[in-house]
């Protein structure tokens, strides 16, 4: 299964994308486990000790937000599914230069 990350989760993982051999069917908090298994730095960046997603995180099933999904966390995914994790972005302010 393919797992996209971005920004600081990049960092973390030292991938823009992995590949990761789960098979089909698996919910997104197994694939998560499976995360936290292969990359433990992803603990307290990404989920909590007790491998629930952080309310900051956003996961995203094929563009749709993790939480929104029907089954939310207990979606069964596919290899076919696009996986994207992305932390906190924070704004910031924006100057024109004059």
């Amino acid at each position: 299964m393919r797992v996209n990350f971005y920004v600081t989760f990049r960092i973390l993982v030292g991938s823009k994308t992995v590949d990761l051999p789960l098979p089909e069917g698996i919910t997104v908090r197994e694939l998560l486990r499976a995360l936290v298994t292969t990359y433990p730095q992803l603990r307290g960046a990404a989920v909590d000790e007790n491998g629930s997603l952080l309310a900051h995180v956003h996961l995203f099933v094929n563009g749709r937000a993790a939480q929104y999904l029907p089954a939310a966390m207990m979606t069964r995914l596919n290899s076919e599914d696009k996986i994207d994790i992305f932390p906190p972005i924070g704004g910031g302010v924006w100057r024109r230069s004059l």
